[in-house]
């Protein structure tokens, strides 16, 4: 299904919506009181996986929480629509990896056989590439105002694909240049959501299940103070029957 949706902002009028990485779900990070909360599924779209359902495909999520030069493991508990992260009230910046998800066939999809793996960050530092490659498989690194490089194992990703969900749920579309750098808009204050769908052809085995490629989805969620007032969310735009 192909999806446009027309804006009245010349900023965004300039920019082309596409289904490349439409009806994908992937899990995203949205800091609450005392918490951080861990959703699947699609922000465009209004989709929330619950318990019991599709959230049960979320195992084993592997949580950093970052403050100040300290890194610390910390637990996502199950609750009904999400998983709770715990930090003590204070806005430190949160990384989530998912690697433990099952080998899927998706042939029926038109992709291949495939195993997905699931990367959420809230809050950023100055180089999300360590000594041994980056944290998370696929993430960003700033490079400005709105600006940023998109990395896989720490190196960056030319011509990837990047998803921008504004806090009224807009969808505006992106593809990283030579260097994997994107400039992004974000003229309406709140939450935006930032998704990144990066395929690795490269084949491998998990759980004694062969796998003919890496489907990557990675999530970068920003709070914007300024700008225009974004209304309310847009309600999803069913195909016409």
């Amino acid at each position: 299904m192909i999806r446009q949706r027309s804006m009245t902002l010349a900023l965004f009028c300039a920019v082309a919506f596409s289904s490349t990485l439409a009806q994908a779900h992937y899990l995203w990070l949205e800091p609450g009181e005392g918490d951080v909360k861990l959703f699947y599924g699609e922000v465009e779209e209004g989709v929330r996986e619950k318990t019991p359902g599709k959230l049960d495909t979320i195992r084993h999520p592997q949580v950093t929480v970052l403050t100040g030069n300290e890194a610390l493991n910390a637990a996502a508990v199950k609750l009904p629509d999400h998983f709770a992260v715990s930090t003590n009230g204070r806005q430190p910046t949160v990384l989530v990896k998912v690697e433990a998800t099952e080998v899927r066939d998706l042939s029926k999809y038109g992709l291949e056989i495939a195993k997905t793996n699931y990367y959420a960050r809230v809050g950023q530092i100055a180089a999300p590439v360590t000594a041994d490659g980056a944290w998370l498989a696929v993430d960003i690194a700033p490079q400005g105002e709105n600006a940023f490089s998109i990395l896989y194992q720490g190196k960056p990703v030319p011509r990837a694909k990047v998803q921008v969900i504004a806090p009224n749920t807009w969808v505006q579309e992106h593809t990283s240049d030579q260097r994997g750098q994107v400039k992004i808009n974000t003229p309406w204050q709140g939450r935006y959501v930032i998704h990144v769908l990066h395929v690795d052809k490269t084949p491998g085995e998990h759980e004694g299940m062969q796998y003919q490629s890496l489907r990557n989805h990675f999530t970068y969620s920003l709070f914007v103070e300024n700008g225009l007032p974004a209304g309310p969310a847009i309600p999803p735009q069913l195909p016409a029957e």
